[in-house]
């Protein structure tokens, strides 16, 4: 008798669970994040004082019933995703040694494979790898005006978990650029990495 009651309450968790398994899959994504990078150039390697991003993008689903009732695998295509950080550095100027301030700003573009996991009502798991082509400039104004940049090869692979429209992600950037000088003193390749922890919106 305790085996079939357990067996019967088994059955009913299970019975609940597959009820709630939906298809509520969120495909449109807008990303507020914080990040933290660095850059290693020349045997120099700089850490940023600030930065931030916004993204937007949408993710394509390859198929339209999900699998096993809650995993869709998908493609992520990123239209827009504007990166800002600031940096402090020594520079050598006229004077002598002095602080340096580089303000960095890059615009990629994102895509690659995802996979949405929807395992109960609202809950959305999301994990991705994308490719980044990306545009980074870095500018500074003292002690001598200096503007480098370059197209750079860049990754991304993260994740997120969001409850309705709203949830949380992090993820991890990096790649290389070889800047070209614009004004000021030369520049040279550098390597680029990062973490971002974000705020996200996720639509339908």
């Amino acid at each position: 008798m305790k085996k079939i009651l357990i067996l019967g309450i088994a059955f009913l968790l299970t019975a609940a669970a597959a009820a709630a398994q939906g298809t509520d899959f969120h495909r449109k994504y807008r990303n507020f994040s914080w990040s933290q990078n660095t850059m290693a150039s020349g045997g120099d390697k700089q850490k940023s004082e600030l930065g931030f991003a916004f993204t937007s993008g949408r993710t394509y689903f390859l198929h339209g019933k999900p699998i096993a009732g809650m995993l869709k695998v998908g493609i992520d295509a990123t239209w827009a995703d504007i990166n800002y950080t600031k940096y402090e550095d020594i520079r050598l100027g006229e004077d002598g040694p002095a602080d340096a301030y580089w303000h960095q700003l890059e615009y990629s573009l994102q895509v690659g494979p995802s996979v949405a996991l929807n395992p109960v009502g609202k809950l959305n798991v999301n994990a991705y790898f994308r490719y980044a082509p990306t545009f980074s400039l870095r500018y500074s104004a003292k002690p001598d005006a200096a503007l480098a940049g370059n197209y750079a090869t860049l990754f991304v692979t993260g994740g997120m978990v969001s409850w309705g429209i709203i949830g949380i992600g992090a993820e991890y950037r990096f790649g290389s650029c070889s800047y070209r000088n614009f004004i000021g003193e030369s520049a040279s390749p550098a390597d680029m990495s990062g973490f971002r922890a974000f705020i996200t919106l996720r639509f339908k």
